[in-house]
């Protein structure tokens, strides 16, 4: 699976849910008093969501994301401006309240709307006795006093739009059982459109398989798909000290060519990859491929196109040349890597690792391979070149241009050659022949990232059993973004001040068809 993936899980899962708790620390203060009948507010939410957060426990919620390290040190996320005037104005309100907020309102959903901006959203919850009245006190704070609020009426429903006093207009759907708020009129419309129409989340059947009563109680819950990548998906969220942890679980088997069902192909592999990754690394994936085909099926549904590449019948042949010697010299595990050089003033570099069983008959089908590309090629630049250590020199083999590397590593490369080098057991590519002199240089000298402090908390919390996992450090991840990362979306990068402060890891592991994917967020703590 390649980060852009996991990135998109994860702006639905740890931004929303970190957002989400920061700015509600300072206004609810929930009591126990009983209220009116149970709303089931998954009925309001449009089925064109891409995304949900969920808490039935507000106040502890926001007690534990007060408790992070992250939050002692005044490290915050604001992505939403609705987050922001609640913030604001509902402690306030609530100390007006003699008894707090009512026990209805302890349940709280978010719903996340294309294009995903900080206004695409949209909150629910539900009202108990005395908390219409307190809405209209929160609404009244701040409406503006030179432009009165505007009722609009969709389909038999008012819509009240609140003017704001730096420009802004609040849209609220608000009546005995339930509110609905956000910044986009039109979402509020698609919201009463669903109660009538009777196409919310509630009925649909792949939403409500994973959205069945749990035996363990989670603070907040976030629901999430990403088309082509996977299908609904619960994760449960638990948080402490210097952690943010999501387990998840997604049952929808999707029939496309889809991330989630070439890993369904593959069998699980075993270890960390610690050992063989420089100590400088700052992302890196691991995967099974055990199954090749669906692999490169997957690969071949995605652009991965370099610039200054044509992608003309010469260079297909050339990756199914090259594809056909992968699947038959290399083992059931693949590696990739972004590192930092000895001269840090240049780009990253990278390299892909795979397993051999048998280096002595893939070298000399390597070998065989580059002859027959020299004696096609024009220039005269000698094909294969040599990397010397302390103790050996290992042969550098120079291949034709393939888009392979960047189908199999999602890495932005312009459009080269492609370097070739067998090391400690395993088969090294990558765009460049100094990214992978730097590799063994510091491989053989025993500088691994398995010796990283960071690297080992990490990997405490994974399964040394899975299908797929990830590492990145977005400090430095984030500098690579214009050179040749493509995929860190727009979000993170607009709010790089906040995320540089995290490592992120995830692995997904199958079984029966089900797929558990796991996300954790380390802080850096100062």
């Amino acid at each position: 699976m390649k980060l852009r993936t996991i990135v998109k899980i994860a702006v639905t899962s740890s931004v929303v849910l970190l957002c989400a708790g920061f700015v509600m620390y300072s206004f609810f203060r929930l009591s126990a008093a009983d209220g009116q009948r149970n709303f089931n507010l998954y009925e309001l939410v449009p089925a064109t969501t891409s995304a949900v957060f969920a808490t039935d426990d507000v106040l502890e919620f926001v007690t534990e994301t007060d408790n992070l390290t992250c939050s002692k040190e005044r490290q915050y996320l604001y992505v939403s401006k609705l987050f922001s005037y609640l913030k604001h104005s509902l402690y306030e309100l609530s100390e007006d309240s003699p008894h707090g907020l009512s026990r209805q309102m302890n349940q709280m959903l978010i719903s996340f709307h294309a294009p995903d901006s900080e206004r695409d959203q949209v909150l629910y919850c539900r009202l108990g006795e005395g908390d219409k009245e307190l809405i209209d006190r929160f609404v009244q704070k701040y409406i503006s006093s030179l432009y009165p609020p505007k009722t609009f009426d969709y389909k038999g429903e008012k819509i009240i739009i609140y003017p704001m006093a730096d420009g802004d207009f609040l849209a609220c759907y608000l009546t005995s059982d339930f509110m609905v708020l956000s910044f986009q009129k039109k979402l509020i419309e698609e919201v009463i459109d669903t109660c009538k129409k009777g196409d919310s989340l509630a009925d649909d059947p792949a939403f409500m398989q994973i959205n069945a009563p749990k035996k363990s109680r989670a603070v907040a819950t976030i629901y999430t798909r990403v088309n082509g990548m996977i299908g609904w998906t619960e994760f449960d969220m638990k948080m402490k000290d210097d952690y943010v942890y999501f387990t998840g679980v997604s049952h929808d088997p999707d029939t496309c060519i889809a991330f989630i069902n070439q890993l369904r192909q593959q069998e699980s592999v075993k270890g960390f990859p610690g050992e063989v990754l420089p100590s400088t690394t700052f992302y890196f994936s691991k995967q099974s491929v055990t199954d090749w085909n669906s692999l490169l099926a997957y690969g071949d549904s995605r652009e991965y196109i370099p610039a200054g590449v044509d992608d003309d019948s010469g260079m297909q042949e050339r990756n199914r040349e090259i594809s056909r010697y992968l699947m038959e010299n290399t083992g059931h595990d693949l590696v990739t890597c972004l590192f930092q050089r000895e001269d840090t003033l240049r780009d990253a570099a990278s390299v892909l690792s795979l397993s051999v069983p048998d280096v002595t008959e893939a070298e000399r089908m390597m070998r065989s391979l580059t002859n027959t590309a020299s004696s096609v090629e024009r220039h005269k630049n000698p094909r294969i070149t040599f990397c010397y250590t302390a103790d050996k020199a290992y042969p550098v083999y120079r291949l034709p241009q393939t888009t392979l590397f960047t189908q199999l590593s999602s890495f932005v490369e312009p459009a080269s050659e492609l370097y070739a080098a067998f090391y400690a057991g395993r088969l090294l590519l990558a765009p460049d022949e100094d990214s992978l002199s730097d590799y063994i240089l510091r491989l053989d000298k025993g500088e691994v990232l398995d010796s990283a402090v960071t690297y080992k908390a990490g990997m405490s919390n994974l399964s040394d059993s899975y299908h797929f996992m990830l590492m990145a450090d977005f400090e430095h991840l984030f500098r690579q973004v214009e050179k040749q990362v493509c995929f860190v979306p727009d979000f993170f990068v607009r709010n790089a001040e906040f995320f540089r402060n995290f490592i992120l890891f995830a692995q997904f592991t199958c079984a029966d068809e089900v797929a558990y994917p796991t996300i954790v967020l380390k802080y850096k703590a100062d």
